[in-house]
């Protein structure tokens, strides 16, 4: 467990804080005169104000995102049912969290931005049953710290409400004032006096990404309460507030998606020992999946936490549904008594610990298992494809064609395969692999092929993805990447987090002949794109297409090796011998045929 220094002061005839400092322990005492003892040995001295403070705020406060979410967390322990959130420059500029909540009475708002003052608890023994988001006392000291902060607040108990304004932690102005009940916070030039720190944060979409993951999580764990984001005054998030998860989980992941998730609700019977669990959300069905565990998100008593072993049990449900390094979508709501769970582990309040972490281990499992097994009998339960062999579903009365197993993230249908050639055409590069013979296809997945050692086995998926990668490098570099104008001019209605993808990745996708325009907030409308993608439903193809590139390192290359992915055939998709053929003839000739 993590322990803190009490507030404390320095003479000033101890040490001498330089007027710049650069925010980083090191280069602060850098900066100071080094006291020494006779004998030549560094003395031992308190700390100033000013590095403790900043001390405090690297450990709450990492990016952006880290200060939306502990305003978020006080706007929620205040009882608001409505917080809008106005982020400008990423974070870097200005956040500002408006709230209906209860208010900060006038006269403990200076109080409220001293170091381990909390209105959460107040004896040691209150930290094994906390009930509240925020009880470390140290989110707005921090913050303040950092940052040029101006509250303005009013108590419901109160006729008048009061402002506030602190640059670096210090007061600059106190002063009453009419306000509505509920409280203000804007915090601009985020890290202004610790300028390394600045450095260190990544660029304005990504840090734009982290702050949107927040308020979304957050409007997941309360419903019923109404989230609004605004970031350089575009709306890229609004929830209802209206109390149904799956309206606020429809937003997060989408639409199309949130139609393939099955809904979870478990709660384990309290016994000797073993308290009472709940366990509420949603997971996806089998055949909606990922290469990453990302997109599972956990709520222990409206806190979002990560937990590996929690993630590990969802997966573990899934055992013989999904292949190997495949995980689903899933969020999950898990309620349990607040003395069971201790959540002062951790600075950010990130990590939990359980008083019987098996117990909780197998409550989430339980639950989402139940809830894969009683939608057997779902309509959308016939659409599940098999991510393995078909020994899968030896005891299954229904053909195996019914079963299309696809890759990660697959969303396609099978559709024309007409952007795969008839013939592969005259030879341009000489060949890497031996003369083949397609035999015939083994479970819509490999496609079976004799040569001189024998018999060859290629997925279908990989190899086409191959092909595709390096056809389009070379339209690429040649500048004649061939593009398509559709007559319709398809217009997509992406997820906030695809929204914000899409505008860091506008450049690069430009150069493979996407022109999109704006539409509305998160929609878009596709002038032209790549000629690759003509047969695929867009909808479908360009959300996987961004969701590939999410997994990257947005390196240069990533965008085509990303395209090439969302373009090529799917395991699961029934192949005439003609475009097998096809495929090998091409991959039979690719630089890098077995990668």
């Amino acid at each position: 467990m993590a322990t803190y220094l009490p507030i404390i002061t320095l003479a000033k005839t101890a040490i001498k804080v330089s007027s710049a400092p650069t925010g980083r322990l090191s280069d602060i005492l850098g900066h100071h005169q080094t006291i020494r003892n006779g004998d030549g040995s560094m003395a031992i001295v308190l700390l100033p104000e000013e590095v403790v403070a900043r001390i405090a705020a690297g450990e709450a406060v990492e990016r952006p995102a880290s200060v939306v979410k502990e305003l978020i967390e006080n706007s929620i322990d205040a009882g608001a049912t409505a917080i809008h959130a106005d982020i400008i420059a990423a974070g870097r500029r200005l956040i500002r969290i408006s709230d209906n909540g209860s208010g900060i009475p006038a006269d403990e708002i200076k109080l409220a931005f001293r170091r381990h003052a909390t209105s959460k608890l107040r004896a040691a023994q209150d930290l094994q049953a906390l009930s509240t988001l925020g009880f470390r006392g140290e989110a707005l000291a921090s913050i303040a710290a950092v940052s040029q902060s101006t509250i303005i607040t009013r108590h419901r108990g109160e006729d008048m409400g009061v402002s506030l304004k602190l640059n670096g932690g210090a007061v600059q102005h106190h002063k009453a004032l009419c306000a509505p009940a509920g409280t203000v916070i804007t915090i601009e030039n985020l890290f202004f006096n610790t300028p390394a720190r600045l450095k260190f944060l990544k660029s304005d979409a990504t840090e734009k990404r982290h702050i949107q993951r927040v308020v979304s999580r957050y409007a997941m764990a309360y419903p019923k309460v109404s989230f609004a984001l605004k970031q350089d005054g575009r709306e890229q998030f609004r929830s209802s507030g209206r109390g149904e998860l799956a309206d606020v989980a429809a937003k997060v992941f989408g639409l199309k998606h949130f139609k393939r998730m099955l809904e979870v609700s478990s709660e384990e019977t309290p016994r000797r020992a073993y308290p009472k669990i709940s366990v509420f959300g949603y997971t996806s069905q089998p055949s909606l999946h990922r290469n990453d565990r990302s997109r599972i998100i956990l709520f222990i008593n409206g806190r979002a936490v990560q937990d590996n072993s929690l993630s590990h049990a969802i997966a573990q449900a899934y055992e013989g549904l999904l292949k190997s390094g495949s995980y689903p979508l899933t969020v999950l709501l898990i309620t349990m008594p607040s003395d069971y769970v201790d959540v002062n582990v951790h600075p950010t309040k990130a990590e939990v610990r359980f008083r019987d972490a098996n117990q909780v281990f197998a409550a989430v499992q339980r639950a989402v298992r139940r809830s894969l097994l009683d939608n057997g009998g779902n309509p959308h339960t016939d659409e599940w494809p098999s991510p393995g062999p078909a020994a899968h579903y030896r005891n299954d009365p229904r053909p195996l064609p019914a079963y299309r197993p696809f890759a990660a993230d697959d969303l396609y249908d099978d559709a024309d395969l007409d952007y795969i050639p008839e013939t592969a055409g005259a030879p341009t590069r000489p060949r890497t692999l031996p003369l083949l013979r397609v035999v015939g296809q083994i479970g819509a997945a490999y496609i079976a092929a004799e040569g001189p050692a024998g018999l060859y086995l290629v997925d279908q998926n990989a190899a086409h993805e191959r092909v595709l990668h390096d056809q389009i490098l070379a339209d690429v570099q040649n500048e004649t990447l061939p593009t398509i104008s559709p007559l319709d001019s398809p217009t997509l209605a992406l997820s906030p987090a695809d929204t914000a993808l899409l505008t860091e990745m506008g450049a690069d996708l430009a150069q493979l002949g996407f022109e999109i325009e704006v539409f509305g907030p998160n929609a878009f409308v596709f002038r032209t794109m790549p000629k690759c993608l003509a047969s695929r439903p867009l909808a479908e193809a360009f959300p996987q297409m961004l969701a590939r590139l999410r997994q990257s390192q947005r390196k240069p290359g990533d965008v085509i090796t990303a395209l090439a992915w969302a373009a090529a055939v799917r395991s699961g998709q029934v192949l005439e011998t003609e475009e097998m053929q096809s495929i090998i003839r091409q991959l039979e000739r690719c630089p890098s045929p077995y990668q």
